[in-house]
């Protein structure tokens, strides 16, 4: 797969790579979405649609360290009515490595690779499992 790279929300330079992933969910509640990696990680969460040429529309949130070990911790409270898109990148420009992403909630959350038109590009792999309360995805952001 591709990682691809973007200006991330509230910087002024490009090279944040990144991997969007749509989440969607069948009962209303409030969610925790947690990231565990080795890299400092940083996570965007978007309403219904994310465009990496325009990283601040339909923004709801975004998180550094709030989870453990320089890791994102995002909550929201979510309708099913909505979709939303979680975007995991680093805090530092042009870093890659591997990540897992947890979604804790009243229901399964279901994930799925969210596709964006590149800015630019370059290699990735993903894994994707899932559980009955919370769900699952491991991945690598960037190249190698």
């Amino acid at each position: 797969e591709k990682s691809s790279s973007f200006m991330r929300p509230k910087q002024r330079r490009y090279g944040f790579y990144f991997l969007a992933i749509e989440v969607t969910i069948s009962s209303s509640g409030i969610y925790t979405i947690v990231c565990e990696s080795g890299i400092d990680t940083y996570g965007c969460l978007y309403n219904e649609s994310f465009l990496p040429s325009s990283p601040n529309s339909k923004l709801i949130a975004t998180d550094d360290d709030n989870g453990s070990k320089k890791n994102f911790k995002l909550i929201a409270n979510v309708t099913t009515t909505e979709s939303m898109i979680i975007v995991v990148t680093t805090y530092n420009a042009e870093q890659s490595g591997a990540f897992k992403v947890i979604v804790y909630g009243p229901e399964k959350a279901i994930l799925t690779p969210y596709v964006t038109i590149p800015l630019t590009t370059t290699s990735t792999s993903t894994t994707t499992s899932t559980s009955t309360t919370t769900s699952t995805t491991k991945s690598r952001i960037g190249g190698g």
